[in-house]
């Protein structure tokens, strides 16, 4: 896992090279360093760091995928229900789209519904080329659009701090205890 760290230390200093002005609230390792913009399904426009001060799962996916980003949703949905309710409490989510084109404001509340997501905790939204793929390289995420208009991608699932410091990321949809476990003590406590 100290690779992973390691390349997303490297891909942050990269990306924080493209991003317009500094971030000097956060650590020089919090991905909220990267200023990106994203479109909620409540039509808002915000930034990455839309859950500074709070431990954040964060994944990206896609809204019309068949198989694989349902099972993300529903994977995140597992982990966070094995926390008591002040962690789970605690606990933000933010799932970011990686096609913007599709997934409006519009689409992205009817999948917040479809889910079931508790849309105080939880925010689905979508990022435009190039921000999209920046946030995809600070997670360790890989997509690509294939000629059908549908994607092949990677599946991550990354925790961050309340500063934006990535504790830990899996790639498995079910039953990673190390994950469990880090989300546990992550959100534990209210962040200091």
């Amino acid at each position: 896992m100290n690779w992973l760290r390691g390349a997303m230390v490297g891909a942050l200093a990269y990306v924080s090279m493209l991003s317009v002005g500094g971030a000097a609230d956060v650590p020089m390792d919090s991905l909220y360093q990267l200023h990106a913009t994203l479109a909620t399904q409540k039509g808002a426009s915000v930034g990455f760091d839309m859950y500074q001060g709070q431990p954040t799962v964060i994944s990206m996916f896609y809204g019309s995928c068949p198989s694989y980003c349902p099972m993300l949703i529903t994977a995140v949905q597992v982990y966070e229900s094995h926390l008591d309710e002040a962690s789970r409490a605690r606990l933000r989510v933010l799932l970011v789209s990686f096609d913007a084109a599709h997934d409006t404001p519009t689409r992205l509340a009817e999948l917040s519904r479809l889910h079931r997501a508790d849309p105080e905790r939880w925010t689905f939204a979508s990022a435009k080329e190039p921000d999209a793929r920046r946030i995809a390289s600070l997670l360790g995420f890989h997509y690509r659009k294939l000629a059908d208009g549908s994607f092949d991608h990677t599946q991550v699932i990354t925790l961050v701090d309340s500063e934006g410091r990535v504790v830990t990321s899996t790639t498995k949809l079910i039953g990673d205890s190390a994950f469990e476990a880090k989300l546990r003590a992550t959100t534990a406590s209210d962040p200091q």
